[in-house]
């Protein structure tokens, strides 16, 4: 396969009933012979940026480049970090070359007639626990009625985004003490102010807290948090490459890492963070705040574990969902799609309108 054109699909999704709107970056790979791979690039407030660097910094190095192996996008992966390093290693130049790695990875495996996961190895799981993950509303009342909804839903593990002690009570008394329940703070507190939430958090139960300190790379702060705070640790969402979480490994700053295979790089990378995962008996939980050909790449790759791995689902109601099906979980769970590439496509059609 040649590649023919690398298109940035830019949509504002509206969310329902708040007049807000989500910024998505898909990433259209066309090929010569008419096989079309997607992708997706953190986008959000970005999208602009990262549109840019995809039309003008990778784009122009890969049309006319060959597809045929794994390893082929493998190499170019390492290509694109090679040459685009001066530019950063971490942030909008990574952001973008996940998008089209992963929708190089969609093509190769339509032309191969292959899921993603037969491409990467031997899967571990093809069945995942699935987690709803609620918007920071800092009301109770909210909080009870989303909580509600995500259980009638199907799922069984809920995620807050509340950094407040009362929100974050009010969800485990109506949720009960069998539901599994995190809370991401999105590097909120300062260490002294997360230590001092030790014997608050210890009542409450949370699986784990997630970035609970800013800088989130004073990996060094965190791994004495985590020594000293009695409730596990989770980070990562932001980290681009292995190499940024061969160092939160390394300082045992985390008991469970989140690449986000629209930031860290795309599928191959992601799958070197699996590898250092499991050396380092650290589970993945991959972090999939996102509705498109992202987070069905989590999935592929998170059959890859042999370690536990929860799914995320950012659970808001979009005004057209790309995979209707994921809406809700079975029984708590998500299985791992099994047609060709990424396993699911979505109808163009249901995004023209929403195109920017």
């Amino acid at each position: 396969m040649k590649i023919k054109k690398i298109l940035p699909v830019c949509i504002h999704m509206p969310l329902t009933n708040n007049g807000k709107k989500l910024e998505f970056n898909f990433v259209k790979i066309e090929m010569e012979d008419g096989i079309i791979g997607w992708g997706e690039s953190f986008g959000y407030v970005s999208w602009k940026t990262v549109k840019i660097a995809i039309e003008e910094m990778i784009a122009p190095i890969l049309i006319g480049r060959k597809i045929n192996e794994v390893e082929d996008i493998k190499k170019i992966s390492n290509e694109i970090q090679k040459k685009l390093h001066i530019f950063g290693r971490y942030g909008v130049t990574i952001y973008a070359l996940s998008g089209v790695e992963i929708g190089l990875w969609d093509a190769l495996g339509k032309e191969k007639n292959l899921p993603i996961h037969k491409m990467l190895g031997k899967k571990k799981k093809d069945k995942f626990k699935a987690y709803a993950s609620l918007f920071r509303y800092s009301d109770k009342k909210i909080i009870e009625m989303k909580c509600k909804d995500a259980l009638d839903n199907g799922f069984k593990i809920i995620k807050l985004h509340e950094i407040e002690d009362s929100y974050i009570e009010a969800a485990r008394q109506f949720i009960g003490d069998n539901i599994l329940l995190m809370t991401d703070a999105n590097c909120e507190w300062s260490y002294d102010e997360a230590l001092n939430k030790k014997e608050f958090f210890k009542k409450i139960n949370l699986l784990w807290v997630e970035e609970p300190i800013f800088p989130p790379e004073d990996f060094k702060s965190l791994a004495l948090l985590r020594k000293n705070l009695g409730t596990p640790i989770a980070l990562g969402e932001n980290a681009c490459t292995e190499w940024e979480f061969q160092k939160i490994l390394e300082s045992g700053a985390a008991d469970y890492i989140q690449p986000s295979v629209i930031k860290v790089g795309g599928i191959s990378e992601m799958m070197k963070v699996i590898k250092l995962s499991e050396k380092y008996n650290t589970p993945i939980m991959p972090h999939s705040a996102y509705f498109g050909p992202g987070f069905l790449a989590s999935l592929h790759l998170a059959s890859q574990t042999s370690l536990e791995t929860y799914i995320e689902r950012y659970y808001l109601d979009l005004a057209e969902e790309f995979y209707p099906e994921f809406r809700s979980a079975n029984n708590g769970t998500y299985k791992l799609p099994n047609g060709p590439g990424l396993g699911l496509d979505f109808e163009e059609k249901k995004i023209d309108k929403f195109i920017v």
